[in-house]
């Protein structure tokens, strides 16, 4: 008889659903899909709803006591945070927005050599991905290379069939090496 799954893993599941549903969302509005359709606004409302359903649910982390767990949470919340704010109010300084998704993909980086190190694969390639996402979106900001762009945006699709999978096992009870 299996025990019942602790707060803290209910919570993360829950932030892996909304990963799956963020990147997949970034992926096709950084690839402009469907063509000319998407506002920038529309598409930063989008991803403070994330990130404040990411920001409760990671309460619940913190309250079980899961350290790592609550970490890699706050990362990804604090990149939905920083992309979703100036996007829904129209302002921001653009600049500091590459900054905030460029560090927070050195910060992914040493979550996913630390996954892989724990034997968490299925984590460490999600994270991994992760870190493509947003180096090359940060780069791309930067530099306002379309071809960067579309390999973070490219990275982001393939990344939230990932965070489906590592959702759909966790709801089921499947445990992922």
């Amino acid at each position: 008889m299996s025990s019942s799954p602790s707060l803290s893993e209910v919570a993360l599941n829950t932030l892996l659903w909304e990963a799956a549903v963020m990147t997949l969302v970034i992926g096709f509005v950084e690839l402009d899909l469907p063509k000319g359709k998407n506002n920038p606004r529309d598409f930063g409302w989008v991803l403070l709803t994330g990130a404040l359903l990411e920001t409760i649910a990671l309460g619940f982390i913190i309250a079980d006591k899961n350290i790592f767990g609550a970490t890699v949470a706050a990362a990804f919340i604090l990149l939905l945070w920083a992309l979703g704010l100036p996007l829904a109010i129209g302002g921001g300084n653009r600049m500091a927005v590459n900054h905030a998704v460029w560090f927070t993909g050195l910060l992914f980086l040493g979550f996913t050599i630390f996954a892989a190190q724990h034997g968490l694969y299925t984590l460490s390639v999600a994270l991994g991905l992760l870190v493509i996402v947003t180096i090359f979106l940060g780069a791309a900001g930067y530099t306002e290379n379309a071809a960067l762009r579309k390999i973070g945006a490219a990275a982001s699709l393939i990344d939230a069939f990932v965070f489906l999978i590592m959702a759909y096992a966790g709801a089921v009870g499947i445990a992922l090496p």
